[in-house]
Parts: structure tokens; C-alpha cells; sequence
């Protein structure tokens, strides 16, 4: 089952190319019937060995997750293929043209060595002994002082800032829910908002993560429950921001329905 599921994700990565021994990159004639994505790492070495160590590193991902998380990987790789997808588009008409050509592969090559290296952290950080990691969050999010009964008069709340979800874009670290306080690094276990909308969920100790997927478009707003997720491979849930008189202090609820999973985060520095 985790061959065939990660043999799919290489197919629809466009990295299964015709078979050459000669050492040479594949002639045009070699790649006939391919997708436009396919048929340029088919035709240029240096984007062919891009995809090649960006399959090495989803195999040894794979094999590490072990069939518990296979099919997170396999569904996080569905996730990133949509953004490569987007962030460089090929269509045919740009085979015949050399300098678009230069352009989509130096684009595309960009996207795997990203794409590699965030699945080589994920690997590693499967493999290390959590006590070996330091927590690297310790103040970004402080309890707020409350104001005893009796003591006067507590001072007036500030106004709340005005958030939308590009507000959310950064790293994020679990915590205590009742005193805010950082619980996990952020080097290992974490939430990651990127400013396009898509997030992406690790702990090395839950074999279902990491997960990633799109937040838009969602149902609802972020202060009242924002609600995502529902495509094929990615569970459903809703994400709300608590937005505090100043971005350090803003907490971060999420809840995901499967996996069953409910959290606090604050923000990492």
C-alpha cells in the first residue's frame, strides 16, 4: 500500500521519466506522451537530478513514517505538487521556446530544492530524540497580568486589532492554553502559515503529521472559527485566532477532525 500510494505522488510529480542509460539527458522523442511538466525534466539533467533527490528524500520520508503515516506524506506531496503547480505553470507551447524553457526550469528547480530540504528537516526530526531538541520559544506569548478584585480599578481593554488570515503567516508553537506558555520548539513540532493561504502541521510523535493543505477558501472568519479542509487526503477543521492588542500576544486555537487534534498556539521568535 505505501509503494503504491508514494509511486502515485512521483507519477503526479512528473519525476517518472523514460528510461536512458547512456547518461545522457533523454531526447525529445524519448519523452513523447508525457505532461508539459514531465517532458522538461525529461529534456534538462540538472532539473532531472533536482527531482531525483526530491524522490530519494519522499522515499526515506515514507519508509520512516511506516504505514501509520504514509498516507500523510502521500497527502502533504498532493498539497505541494498543487503549489508547484501554480507557482510554475508549464504549458506546451513553452517547449518550443528556449529562454521559457530556461525560465520554467530554473523556476521548477527552485520549488524541488525547497521541497527537498523541508522533507529532509521533517526526516530529521522524526529521527532525533525530542529531549535532544531545544525549546526555542520562551516569551513570545506572556501571560497577560490580571487585576486582582479590590485593588482598584482594572484599566479599560485596548481594542482589539482588525485581523484577516495573511495575519496568520509565520511560525507558530503549541502551548498551554491557561497561561500561553510555549509547551513545544519550534524546530520540530510546529504550525506553519505561509502568506498564499497554505499551512502545514508537525510533531514527530503523532504519525498522521505532518499534514498540509490550503486554509482558503474557508467558511466563517478567524475570530469566530474559520473553517478549511474537507479535500481528498486532508482532514477538515477550523481554525480561530484570539487577536491580542499586539501580534506577539495573539493565540492560535485548531482543532482537526480526523486526526483528532486540538491545540494552542502562540507565535515562535
Amino acid at each position: 500500500m505505501r509503494a503504491a500510494i508514494l509511486l502515485a505522488g512521483m507519477l503526479m510529480a512528473g519525476t517518472v521519466m523514460a528510461a536512458d542509460t547512456s547518461g545522457e539527458a533523454a531526447k525529445p522523442a524519448d519523452c513523447a506522451g508525457e505532461t508539459p511538466v514531465a517532458l522538461l525534466l525529461c529534456r534538462d539533467a540538472s532539473l532531472a537530478g533536482a527531482a531525483d533527490k526530491l524522490d530519494s528524500a519522499l522515499r526515506a520520508l515514507a519508509d520512516e513514517a511506516g504505514k501509520a503515516g504514509e498516507e500523510a506524506v502521500a497527502a502533504g506531496q498532493r498539497a505541494w505538487l498543487q503549489r508547484r503547480d501554480a507557482a510554475c505553470p508549464v504549458a506546451e507551447v513553452d517547449l518550443a521556446d528556449p529562454k521559457k524553457n530556461k525560465d520554467r526550469a530554473a523556476c521548477l528547480t527552485r520549488q524541488m530544492v525547497d521541497r527537498t530540504k523541508a522533507l529532509e528537516s521533517e526526516l530529521a526530526a522524526r529521527r532525533a530524540p525530542l529531549v535532544d531538541e531545544p525549546l526555542t520559544v520562551t516569551t513570545s506569548a506572556p501571560q497577560r497580568p490580571v487585576q486582582p478584585s479590590g485593588q482598584g480599578q482594572a484599566k479599560p481593554t485596548p481594542a482589539k486589532r482588525t485581523v484577516d488570515l495573511p495575519a496568520l503567516t509565520g511560525r507558530w508553537a503549541k502551548a498551554d492554553p491557561a497561561t500561553r506558555t510555549p509547551i513545544d520548539d519550534c524546530r520540530t513540532s510546529y504550525l506553519e502559515i505561509t502568506n498564499d493561504g497554505a499551512f502545514s502541521l508537525h510533531d514527530p510523535r503523532i504519525a498522521a503529521f505532518p499534514l498540509e493543505g490550503p486554509l482558503a477558501p474557508g467558511e466563517g472568519d478567524l475570530t469566530e472559527g474559520l473553517s478549511f479542509g474537507g479535500e481528498e487526503g486532508l482532514p477538515e477543521g477550523v481554525l480561530r485566532l484570539d487577536a491580542a492588542e499586539a501580534p506577539r500576544l495573539d493565540r492560535l486555537f485548531l482543532t482537526l477532525d480526523p486526526p483528532a487534534f486540538g491545540a494552542t498556539f502562540v507565535r515562535c521568535r
